[in-house]
């Protein structure tokens, strides 16, 4: 898949037709996936290629930078799951309060000049342009006048539930990992450095990784969790290792900094400056207080045990 990095680069590989879909497409989830791969399928009875159009940082955090976006994915992994859908190409443009202003009927006229668009595909809520004045009726009045057609795909719904980046957010922050999971056709996952600690889970005989987790991402809530963990460093990789992570502020030792500690299990070795991938499949419990570290180190043991049959039942060990 080629990567772009701003809409201008289209100029040069001259002007392309192509079917395109455009979205901020935090997380990737099933209605994204959705509108991608329908957009890949015309794409295809057509004999052209598919664009993907998307933005960073994300444009509610420029227009209303009163309220901080806290993301499902970053840029690396977003490439990787629109890639894996069938797309040719995805343009990250650069969402600056500039680019805001800009017109949709400016942004369509500009979008024309450097590509040959035959359908643009979006989600029915879309919006875009300055003070969000596009929207699907008005790119399709534009498409009649200018020579493309326009798709909408109405919202999705899992169960009982709409699937959408903001819900997603909530469910994390929750707890219902699993539930989260199900919007995103795959575990939500945290990747960071690992760094030092306070190293309590070595001396309690459960050494931990202390992952260094970007504060813009969406770190599910505090418990515990059967998880997997990847290694992502060159030299290291390989599948991924059963594990149990922690999120909280260790109240029995000091109620401190929030963090994410994973317990990689049958494995052992030094992981501090190695970039690692956790991946939440089940919460096992709340975080709690303990009396003492012997009720810890029972408590870790049961924690490791459920973890190992969560992940058995998840199919994922």
């Amino acid at each position: 898949m080629e990567l772009l990095q701003n809409l201008e680069e289209l100029a040069q590989n001259g002007r392309q037709p192509m079917v395109v879909t455009i979205g901020a497409f935090d997380g990737v989830h099933v209605a994204h996936r959705a509108l991608i791969s329908g957009a890949v399928m015309r794409a295809r009875e057509l004999g052209v290629q598919t664009t993907v159009l998307t933005f960073d940082p994300h444009p509610d955090s420029v227009i209303h930078p009163d309220r901080p976006v806290i993301y499902l994915t970053d840029n690396e992994d977003k490439a990787a799951l629109v890639a894996e859908i069938g797309a040719d190409r995805l343009i990250i443009q650069p969402f600056t309060p500039e680019f805001a202003r800009v017109t949709a009927e400016d942004f369509v006229n500009r979008f024309l000049e450097l590509a040959d668009i035959k359908e643009i595909h979006i989600g029915e809520d879309f919006a875009f342009g300055y003070k969000a004045q596009g929207n699907p009726v008005r790119l399709r009045e534009m498409g009649h006048t200018l020579g493309f057609q326009v798709r909408s795909l109405a919202p999705l719904e899992v169960g009982s539930e709409v699937v959408s980046s903001s819900g997603i957010r909530r469910l994390l922050l929750d707890g219902d990992v699993t539930g989260a999971g199900r919007l995103l056709a795959r575990p939500h996952s945290l990747k960071g450095i690992v760094i030092e600690g306070y190293q309590r889970g070595r001396l309690l005989g459960f050494p931990t990784a202390n992952l260094a987790v970007p504060g813009r991402f969406a770190v599910p809530g505090n418990g515990v969790y059967a998880t997997m963990t990847t290694f992502l460093d060159a030299g290291k990789r390989g599948p991924a290792h059963p594990s149990v992570t922690n999120i909280g502020t260790r109240p029995t030792f000091d109620n401190g900094e929030r963090s994410v500690e994973t317990f990689v299990l049958d494995w052992s070795g030094d992981l501090y400056g190695q970039t690692i991938r956790v991946e939440f499949i089940e919460k096992l419990r709340d975080e709690r207080k303990f009396a003492g570290l012997d009720e810890i180190k029972a408590q870790l043991t049961r924690d490791v045990e459920a973890s190992r049959t969560a992940l058995q039942a998840a199919g994922r060990c």
